[in-house]
């Protein structure tokens, strides 16, 4: 690497508060994400597999549970895909602030500290 570019300093990067503060803000986002993703790919295809005489039933003539329930899932899935691009904005702005604090030197200075 040429000397006028910059590297990062990793140990320090990686205790930085804002770093801290990011990679908690995404793991409690994809915790709540998975989770609502999980129930309800297990409540339909656990209605499914256990209950299929509630699924065959028609409320409205041409419109089943079943089908219900797979638009509900459908919307739930792009629901979660929304929100994490909303998320994801937000999370660039933070690692941007955190790649602008001073924990950037050059590269000289890291292989020395190795």
């Amino acid at each position: 690497m040429p000397p006028t570019e910059t590297a990062i300093d990793w140990s320090r990067l990686w205790s930085d508060p804002a770093m801290l503060r990011l990679r908690g803000d995404r793991r409690s986002f994809f915790t709540i994400a998975w989770s609502v993703f999980a129930v309800a790919f297990c409540v339909l295809v656990g209605f499914a597999a256990f209950a299929p005489e509630i699924i065959a039933k028609r409320p409205v003539s041409g419109l089943s549970i079943g089908l219900i329930l797979s638009l509900a899932y459908v919307a739930t899935v792009m629901g979660l895909g929304a929100w994490y691009v909303r998320r994801a904005r937000h999370w660039d702005t933070l690692a941007a602030a955190v790649l602008s604090t001073p924990t950037v030197v050059r590269e000289r200075e890291v292989t020395e500290n190795v």
